[in-house]
């Protein structure tokens, strides 16, 4: 008799939370995938905040049934198309999924506009005349996401997964060990958001920070912020190490997509999730003057984070992170952009194979 050796998870759960007052812009999506069905797949999509949006996607956003904002149009089509290609079957790589899906985004954006091109996005002459000092720009306007996507086969233990942007892999380990390898590249333009905010004390010292991010100078950060989506240089070259992976319908993708492959055999629990499902960093770890300070923060942040999932499961730890962010209203202890961010996470949570628990 051969023996059985796969390990399937005993409890998949499932949160996306967004405040009310707005469009959630984070999807999720858990399948079935591969010939027999015998794989788990399991993503996060976060639709990134919008820059500009063109006249002709905003008539095409009115007419749909939801009234959807860019950035969640962007998250919801790649969860459908991802859900599509794994139905049927002809793409069993993460890396290849996430490609055929920005191809698919591609091509609808080409149905709205045209072409993908600054001059079809049909910005009024002002804007256009402004963007056009800078030709990649185009990434200002075009509807962006970003997404984590991963498939454990029970049978082997191994969990692939392809990821671009700063969506999460949480892996938790029985001996207490916790791995994110996803964690982006050092992007300096988020540090230099961050700090400009903060530096803008010296001229408004009794303003908090939640209003501190709301300067003009700020603002304009943040706008720009936009052009190291699927990152280029003046020659047209991709630049990795200094973007930012986003599914927006460029073919730049292709070289920002980071993959891998991890043995699950001693784990505890894996989960992906969007950005506002992290236990927010402190003030202390944001703006830490030594990268060895921030780095254990960092660290005492992601194990602080893997206790409390494993003990409350994803609904228990969401509500501890929204009671933290409504403690700190005015972002002073959690130096961030919004208040209460779209928060989404599937999790697979596997028995102790000591104790059965």
């Amino acid at each position: 008799m051969i023996e059985n050796t796969a390990r399937p998870p005993t409890a998949i759960d499932v949160v996306c939370h967004a405040p009310p007052d707005r469009v959630n812009e984070d999807a999720w999506l858990v399948m079935q995938g591969g010939s027999l069905g015998e794989r788990i797949v399991m993503a996060v999509i976060d639709g990134a905040t919008t820059r500009l949006t063109p006249p002709p996607l905003q008539r095409c956003l009115e007419n749909l049934p939801d009234r959807l904002t860019p950035a969640a149009y962007s998250a919801r089509f790649v969860r459908d198309a991802l859900a599509r290609h794994i139905a049927d079957g002809l793409f069993t790589e993460p890396r290849s999924l996430l490609l055929e899906a920005n191809a698919d985004l591609r091509r609808a954006l080409i149905e709205i506009f045209g072409a993908l091109t600054l001059q079809a996005l049909g910005f009024p002459e002002e804007i256009h005349n402004t963007l056009a000092k800078d030709p990649r720009t185009l990434r200002l306007g075009l509807p962006a996401s970003v997404a984590t996507l991963a498939v454990y086969d029970p049978h082997t233990r191994v969990l692939q997964y392809a990821h671009a942007g700063d969506t999460l892999l949480l892996v938790a380990y029985q001996d207490g060990r916790v791995s994110i390898p996803t964690l982006p590249h050092s992007l300096d333009y988020d540090n230099a958001t961050m700090r400009t905010a903060q530096k803008l004390r010296a001229i408004h010292p009794d303003m908090p920070y939640r209003a501190l991010i709301a300067q003009p100078e700020v603002r304009k950060l943040v706008l720009d912020s936009g052009l190291f989506h699927n990152y280029v240089d003046e020659h047209g070259l991709p630049q990795p190490s200094q973007g930012v992976g986003v599914l927006d319908g460029l073919p730049e993708l292709r070289y920002f997509v980071k993959t891998g492959e991890l043995s699950l055999d001693d784990a505890a629990f894996v989960c992906v999730m969007t950005d506002g499902l992290e236990w927010p960093a402190s003030t202390d770890e944001a703006f830490a003057s030594e990268p060895d300070t921030a780095a254990a923060l960092y660290r005492e942040r992601r194990a602080f984070m893997a206790e409390q999932i494993g003990m409350c499961g994803l609904v228990g730890y969401l509500r501890l992170v929204r009671q933290a962010e409504a403690d700190d209203l005015d972002h002073e202890q959690y130096p961030r952009f919004k208040t209460h961010d779209d928060a989404t996470g599937v999790l697979l949570r596997f028995d102790d194979p000591l104790t059965g628990q």
